[in-house]
C-alpha cells in the first residue's frame, strides 16, 4: 500500500510488484542506479547483476555489501538512514562524476561475478574437497 502511495506521490517512482528474473535483468540494465537498503543480508544476488550489467549501486553499509563491493566503495550509506540515502540519490542525480566512480569502482568488482568465474571457483571447491575424502 505504501508502494502504490508513493507511486500516486511521486512520478520518479514505479512499483513493479512481482516481476519474473529475466524482466527483473532487463529493468536493471536500464537503470540509472539501484538501492539495496538491506538491514542484513548475506550477499544479494541483485548486486552481483547490476556490477556486471555496470548500474550504479547504493547500498547500505552491511556486511553481506562490504563482502561484495569492497570496503573502500564510495556508495554506501548508514543501515537505516533514509537521509544519508537521500543525499546519495542526489549525488547520482546531479554529480557526474560521483556517477563515474561509482562505476569504475563497480568495474573493478565486476570480474569477480562473472558467471564464468563461478563455475571455476566452483569446480577447485569441489575437488579440493574430493581429494580430502
Amino acid at each position: 500500500a505504501r508502494a502504490r502511495a508513493e507511486m500516486k506521490a511521486n512520478p520518479r517512482y514505479t512499483w513493479r510488484d512481482d516481476v519474473p528474473a529475466a524482466a527483473v535483468r532487463g529493468l536493471l540494465a536500464r537503470s540509472h542506479a539501484m538501492v539495496i537498503s538491506s538491514l542484513s543480508e548475506g550477499g544479494a544476488n541483485v548486486i552481483s547483476e547490476a556490477a556486471v550489467a555496470g548500474v550504479p549501486i547504493l547500498a547500505s553499509r552491511i556486511d553481506g555489501n562490504v563482502g561484495l563491493l569492497g570496503a573502500d566503495y564510495p556508495g554506501y550509506f548508514p543501515v537505516g538512514d533514509t537521509r544519508a540515502l537521500a543525499r546519495l540519490l542526489r549525488r547520482v542525480e546531479r554529480e557526474p562524476p560521483f556517477v563515474a566512480s561509482l562505476e569504475k569502482a563497480l568495474a573493478r568488482r565486476a570480474p569477480l561475478f562473472r558467471p564464468a568465474r563461478e563455475i571455476t571457483a566452483w569446480r577447485r571447491l569441489l575437488a579440493g574437497l574430493k581429494r580430502r575424502h
